[in-house]
Order: structure tokens, then sequence, then C-alpha cells
């Protein structure tokens, strides 16, 4: 019974086939130049495809809900199979013709345009097609036999019976077709263009992220051999975890959708549970295939995206306007959890930071515009279980330590926690991109007497206001300063009427100033509130001690180096040890080991200030031994500049670590060829102690 099927299919798909091969025959017969045309259009549409035939053979087996995707070598050309949905009449009829495609926008299908297959015709001359009960091939001398003339013909348009194949080469298809579990295969022969093998080789496997149903790939073609598994781990709340693994090396993705559709995506690379930068090849703007958009961030984004012919540009329609505004939608889900206390995320404000201005394009702007208005809309829930706008954030000053910061904000103005910078210590750059506001010395000078504040904040607030007034101090400015309760003594925070009632400015306060600001702008300060210079002694230095933070000794403040003693152990790592030592020091808030991720340093350090410094880790055996550091490296050190230190380690008893700022600046180097890197004979004037940095 299944035999008598099978023969009725094949008889019916024969039947089919014949019919739309007389079809083609006639069209071409009644309207000679017109067919010359689509031989024209034809090689258009390879031109415009040029390097993207893998992608698009790629793409059409995953709209055949195909699991699985290969291209592997035989004699004289190589074929391309998939285990998907076998051709239909439909799917043979849409394969000819340009443009025919049943495809529709928003569906579960990527392709729409039914051209993609003709990015192959630079490629062979003869490509036989098995599929299902289908079996016929696609020949230029074919055609202009059968037409009896010489003109350009198309090559993907006249289906012909399976010429004179070799029996050797269709055996080998075959066996190929069998040994993967293929029920479709294209037979590629009188190979004219050489497939391209840097699109072999180089194909991003990040490239089948978004795909519906492509869960492998293999190519075996010449010296290229590739194996590429796509694993979709877990499915929760929206967000999918998919591992990508080729030989010895996997990357983790965690894509979070649209709570409109199932399109529109967001994909996040991470490492060992961090999200990281993606690399920028890898960053762009998916129509379920890469375009070559760069997405604005190192992320990844996919949509219902309208493109150009050759798919690697995005047009700007209403379409591909939705799909984008439901892109940023999520990036505003999460970005707003985030500032409600969600500490999932670790890493997630790293992709959109630091973006290298050769990567800049036009979605940059788009994102962090569209995230900036849309987080507008958006609300906080405060310390105090209140809800407030957006726009009531503000930022850290440099200038100002964090508690007092805090303390600053506590009432009427949202703060950015710090256990919030703790784990994501790239917020603070990510608010500023977006122009969120920084707290304002106005606004610290309203909140100043009726906060809590530090003995090191007073110092650091009169400094700005020095600072700030210095040039502009009018007689309404100083009866204001007036009024501050900002001067700490004995008895707590008094106003300037206090301090001339023979109170004593703390110590501490006047070294502070007496280190961090000119005598002559203090004097003129002092006198411009009326408060008595000679009554507040000036001999303050700042020293360092192990012993206190802020002890008076004789008139001298004593600065502490270190939190607490650094935890160096000698079985660790340079690079554990100096995260470990980086972690104790007194003026850090938070150390992220970043190792793994390739990011060109090390460490990725946030100081109580806001500022972050990166930090390349060398292991030395003593500070004279030669270092050399990894052309990534250079160009991390090149792009961050004064932020940028390498830290010379010698990972021995004594634990020792010495720091070079700005190395591209200060040091000397030297390309060799040794996977070309940059050596460096000469430092030791340049080396620096912890507290001589930050």
């Amino acid at each position: 019974m299944a035999t008598i099927i099978r023969s009725n299919l094949l008889i019916m798909a024969t039947q089919s086939l014949e019919q739309l091969r007389n079809e083609f025959i006639q069209e071409a017969q009644s309207a000679p130049k017109l067919f010359k045309d689509l031989a024209k259009v034809e090689q258009y549409i390879a031109e415009s495809y040029k390097t993207r035939a893998l992608i698009e053979l790629i793409q059409n087996a995953d709209d055949a809900q195909s699991t699985c995707f290969g291209l592997h070598e035989i004699e004289g050309g190589f074929i391309v199979g998939n285990n998907g949905r076998a051709f239909t009449p439909e799917d043979v009829e849409s394969l000819c013709r340009s443009g025919s495609s049943n495809k529709q926008r928003g569906g579960n299908t990527i392709g729409y345009r039914g051209i993609g297959f003709k990015s192959v015709v630079n490629i062979a001359n003869n490509i036989s097609v098995f599929s299902g009960e289908f079996s016929f091939c696609f020949d230029r001398l074919l055609t202009k036999s059968t037409l009896q003339n010489d003109v350009d013909v198309p090559l993907i348009r006249i289906p012909h019976p399976i010429g004179k194949t070799k029996e050797t080469v269709l055996n080998q298809a075959f066996d190929l077709k069998e040994k993967n579990g293929y029920t479709t295969i294209f037979v590629f022969q009188d190979v004219v263009g050489k497939l391209s093998l840097d699109e072999l080789s180089d194909f991003d496997r990040s490239s089948l992220l978004f795909l519906n149903n492509l869960r492998s790939l293999s190519i075996d073609y010449q010296n290229i051999h590739r194996k590429i598994v796509v694993d979709h781990l877990s499915t929760k709340n929206r967000q999918t975890v998919v591992r990508i693994c080729e030989d010895e090396t996997s990357d983790e993705w965690v894509i979070e959708s649209s709570e409109n559709n199932t399109i529109d995506k967001i994909a996040f690379k991470k490492v060992n549970g961090t999200i990281v930068p993606a690399l920028p090849a890898e960053s762009v703007i998916h129509s379920f295939t890469p375009t070559h958009e760069f997405a604005g961030a190192y992320i990844k984004i996919n949509g219902d995206y309208t493109t150009d012919p050759s798919r690697k540009t995005v047009d700007w329609d209403d379409l591909s306007k939705e799909s984008f505004h439901n892109s940023v939608s999520i990036l505003i889900d999460s970005i707003s959890s985030i500032l409600n206390g969600d500490l999932t995320k670790k890493g997630f404000f790293s992709p959109f930071v630091n973006i290298q201005s050769s990567e800049s394009s036009r979605f940059k702007s788009l994102l962090f515009k569209a995230i900036e208005t849309g987080l507008q809309k958006s609300e906080i829930l405060t310390k105090h279980n209140t809800i407030e706008k957006f726009s009531a954030i503000r930022l850290k000053p440099e200038w100002l330590n964090y508690e007092d910061y805090e303390n600053l904000c506590f009432n009427s103005i949202v703060s950015i926690p710090k256990t919030l910078i703790s784990t994501y210590p790239e917020l603070f750059s990510f608010l500023s991109l977006i122009n969120v506001k920084v707290l304002s010395l106005e606004e610290v000078i309203q909140q100043v007497n009726s906060a809590n504040i530090s003995v090191m904040g007073s110092a650091q607030i009169y400094e700005k206001i020095i600072k700030q007034f210095r040039y502009d101090l009018d007689s309404d400015k100083i009866e204001r300063l007036k009024t501050l309760k900002i001067f700490p003594s004995k008895n707590g925070f008094v106003k300037t009427d206090a301090i001339n009632k023979a109170e004593e400015i703390n110590v501490d306060f006047r070294a502070y100033l007496n280190n961090n600001t000119d005598l002559s702008d203090i004097e003129l300060f002092y006198k411009k509130l009326d408060i008595k210079p000679e009554e507040q002694s000036t001999n303050i230095i700042i020293a360092e001690n192990d012993e206190s933070s802020f002890a008076q000794k004789n008139d001298v403040v004593i600065v502490k180096t270190f939190k607490y003693e650094p935890a160096i152990k000698k079985w660790r790592s340079a690079e554990q040890n100096a995260t470990e030592y980086m972690k104790s020091v007194s003026t850090v808030l938070s150390v992220r080991d970043v190792t793994q991720a390739n990011l060109g340093y090390d460490l990725e350090v946030m100081l109580l200030t806001g500022k972050r410094i990166y930090i390349e880790i060398k292991s030395v055996a003593s500070f004279s031994e030669p270092f050399k550091i990894s052309n990534n490296e250079y160009t991390s050190a090149h792009s961050y500049g004064k932020d940028y230190l390498i830290a010379l380690v010698i990972n021995n008893e004594p634990f020792q670590i010495r720091f070079v700022p700005d190395p591209i600046k200060t040091l000397s180097f030297e390309k060799k060829c040794e996977r070309w890197s940059w050596f460096c004979e000469q430092y030791g004037t340049e080396l620096q102690e912890v507290n001589q940095l930050f």
C-alpha cells in the first residue's frame, strides 16, 4: 500500500513539474525580451547578495522548519542539505519565480521576497534539487537548448529533468542525504565562481541565535570543518538562555522577548553568569538573520525589520520603527526593574558604555534617545516606599563621597543606592549617557542643613563652594552661605556665627581643605564669612598611616590606605591576588574580574568617587623585567587613556604591586613579531603605589 501511495505521489510530482516547466517555456517564448531582462535581474540579485549565499540558504532551511543544515564538498562541487519540510508544488514554483514567495511579514518565516535563493547563481551553472518526490535541475545550457537561442537566460527559472550527472556524484550526494537525515538537498555542479571560503570560515555562529528552528549547522568544505550546535537551555518569563557551541568553545546568550509579540527580542552575551559586551561583529540588528547595521550598543536586536535587497541595511519604514520601539520597551522594562532593586542582571549596562567611536551609527543615537524618552515615563520605588518619577533621580557628583550623597538625597531626591552600584558598576556611566542629571551644588546647599552629613562630606561640599563661587561671591551668596550649618566643631555642625563665638573648626575639615584647595581661596572665604583665619590652624597636611582614618595627631590628619588587610594568598594567581588587593583599598567601591571576557583588561574598578578605571595585570619576577601586552590590550589602553592602568605584580612573598597609569602615553612600546605583541623594557621611573593614584 505504501509503495502504491509513493508511486502515485511521484507521478503527481512529475506531472506538476512538467506542467510548470511548460508554463515557463511558453512565457519565455512569448516574451523573449522580458526573459532576457530576468537574467539581468537575477545577476543583480546575486551581486547584491554577494558573500551572503550561505546565510540565505540557512534562512530558507529555517523557513522549511529544518533543525539541521549542512554544506558538504563532493566531486566537482558541493551539496547543501536540510531536514525540513519537503517541497510542495507551490514551493517549487516559488523557487523558480522571483518575488513570488508565499511567506508573509510578521509571520513565522524569515524571508518574504522569494529572491534569496538567487544569491547562488554566480556559484554554479548546474543546480540539482532533490526534495520529497521532486527532483529537477536548473541549467543555463539546457535552458538555452530548450529555447533554441543563445541570448542571456536566467539560471533559476525553468526546471529541467535531472540530466546526465555522474553516478559517483549522485552516490556521494545521496549517501550524505541519508547519513545526515536530510529531506532536501541541493547539488551544485559545474562550479564557476568559488564558494566564498571567507564566508564559510568567518561565519558568525551567533547569526543562528534568532532562527526559529535550526539547531545545528555543519560545514565540511575543502579545509573548513565546522560544527555549530544551538542549545536552548531554558525559557522563563519571556527570557530564554541559549548556548551556541563550536568545537571546544561556547557562547551563552540570554534573549529577552517583547510582551507584545514573539519576534521583537534583545540578546545579551554572558560570561560566567554576567552580561558582557558582545563583540562588535556580533552587535548588529537582525531581521532573524543579521544585517550589517550596528545595533547601537554591544547587544543584538531582532525584529521584523524591512531591509534593502541585500538584507544588509535596514529601511526605516513604519514596520521597522514599530519593531525598534518594541525592542526599546524590552530594555526600558529591564532598566526600570534594576532601578527598583533587581540585582539579577549583573553586567547589564556594560554593553552600553564605552562604545568605540568607530562603532557609532544611526542606531546608536536612536537607541539612547529612545531609552531616555521611554524612561521619563517610568517610576521609581524609593527607600521610603514612595513612588517617584524617573526624572527625580540625581547622580552622585564626582567631588562628593557616596555616603553623604545618599544622606543629602534622603528626603526629596532619588539617589542610586550603593548596592546597585556594587552590582552594576557601569550604572552611573549609563545614566549619564541618557542625560540623567547630577546632584547639583545648588541642590546640595538646599539640603545640607537637614541632612546628616559627615565631616568629610562637609569638607567636600565646602571645597566645591569655594571653587564654584570664588569668582562670583556677591553679597547675596555670602549671606546665604552664612546660614549653612556646614562647619564641623566639637559641638556638631554650626553656622559661621558660632565659629565666631570661639568654636574651633574640626581639624579633619581644615586638613581636607588645606590639602585640596588653594590657601588664598580659603582665606578669602574666611574673610568674606567673617571667620578669623588666625584662629584656624593652617599647618595641616595629609600623611599615610595604617592605624586610623581621620585621627588627630599634632594637628596632622592621617589617612588610611586600606579598609582592611588585603587577603593575599600565595596559592592564588596574580590576577586573583590583585583583585583582593584592590578590594581592600579604602578609595575603592567595587572590583570586577573580567579576565575571561577578553576585553583588553583584567579588572574593572569603581572608585568611591564614581570614577571607573581599567587594570591589566602583568605578572613579573621583578620590577626590572620586561613585559608585553597584546594588540587587544594595546587598543584598550589607547582607548581608555588615563583611566587604563597596567599593574605589575610580583606574586610571591611578599606580594608586591605597582601601577603604570596611561601606559601608552607614559611608556615606550616596541612591536615584535610574536603574534604581534607590544614589549616594554623600561618602566621603572613610572611605577606608582596605589595611594598615589586614587
